[in-house]
This record gives C-alpha cells, sequence and structure tokens, in this order.
C-alpha cells in the first residue's frame, strides 16, 4: 500500500535521493539535469525541503516517488506540480495517482482552484496519465529548460474533480 505524505524538512536526504534517481533514470522528464543537482550542497538541499512543499510516497516505508508543488506569486489561485516522478516498479501500481491526490488535497486546502503541470512532448505515458488524472493542455507551450530543443505543454485541472487511479 502506497502512502504520500508531506515530506519533514529533516527528510531532505531522502528527496534528496529520489530527486537523483528521477533525474538520472528519466532525464528527458524534467527542468533540471542530473549534473546541476548533484552540484547543489546539502545546505540548499536541507533549505529546499524546509521551505518548500516536497511529497514523498512510500510503499512499506521505501520511498517510491516523489514530488514538489510550488505556489507561483503570478498566479496566486493556483499550484504547480513540478518534479513528480515514480520508480519504474511501481508504475501502474497507484503511487503516481496517490501523489497527485496528495497534492491536489494540499493546493484545495491552500484556497487555490487549480493544479497545473508541464508535461514534455515526448512522455505520452505521463500525458496519458495526466489527461485520466483530470488535466487538460491549455495551449501553453515553451522549451524544456534542460533541454531547449524539447517542448513542453502546461496541463491544468481543477481541484474539485476526483482523481482516477492509474492503471
Amino acid at each position: 500500500m502506497v502512502v504520500v505524505n508531506r515530506a519533514a524538512g529533516s527528510e531532505w536526504r531522502l528527496v534528496r535521493a529520489a530527486r537523483l534517481d528521477a533525474l538520472a533514470e528519466a532525464p528527458y522528464a524534467f527542468g533540471s539535469t542530473l549534473q546541476r543537482e548533484l552540484a547543489v550542497g546539502e545546505a540548499v538541499w536541507q533549505q529546499r525541503v524546509q521551505d518548500g512543499t516536497w511529497f514523498l510516497a512510500r510503499d512499506h516505508g521505501e520511498v517510491v516517488g516523489l514530488a514538489c508543488a510550488v505556489t507561483e506569486e503570478a498566479r496566486p489561485r493556483q499550484r504547480r506540480l513540478e518534479a513528480m516522478w515514480v520508480r519504474p516498479p511501481h508504475r501502474g501500481g497507484g503511487a503516481a495517482s496517490s501523489i497527485v491526490a496528495a497534492v491536489v488535497d494540499w493546493a484545495q486546502a491552500e484556497g487555490a482552484q487549480a493544479v497545473c503541470l508541464w508535461v514534455a512532448d515526448g512522455n505520452p505515458r505521463a500525458r496519458r496519465f495526466f489527461e485520466r488524472c483530470g488535466f487538460a493542455a491549455t495551449g501553453q507551450r515553451r522549451p524544456l529548460p534542460s533541454a531547449p530543443g524539447v517542448a513542453v505543454g502546461e496541463w491544468c485541472r481543477s481541484v474539485g474533480r476526483a482523481t482516477v487511479e492509474d492503471s
């Protein structure tokens, strides 16, 4: 059974390890790179987790996924889902849906009306998953910061709609 909780500041090492694993396993999917994140010092990671909103998905205590949720100053009624990743053996088993549900619940408690995210064009599995979770493309596009030759599209959903289980 997968349980998702907001990471405590003291869990920065778990967040860092999962983030580095994500960047190593799926470099095409993120706005940062493994090399860039490896260069970030421990004090910065501690501050990121202390000040940020990170979620860890665990299966019997093992970290199997993570995500970060961000409030953008320019869009105070939205929250942005970033850095979401699930370990390959746990994909399709409910971890991703549990992460999305936790972020949506958090966003709703924060008074947000929508959760948005960016999905790389070369990641059709993620696009299908987010569509099943009620996200829809907004038409906004931009280059992926870590690979400017790759385009990403923005997807948003209302916080009031229920998510679905991933399959």
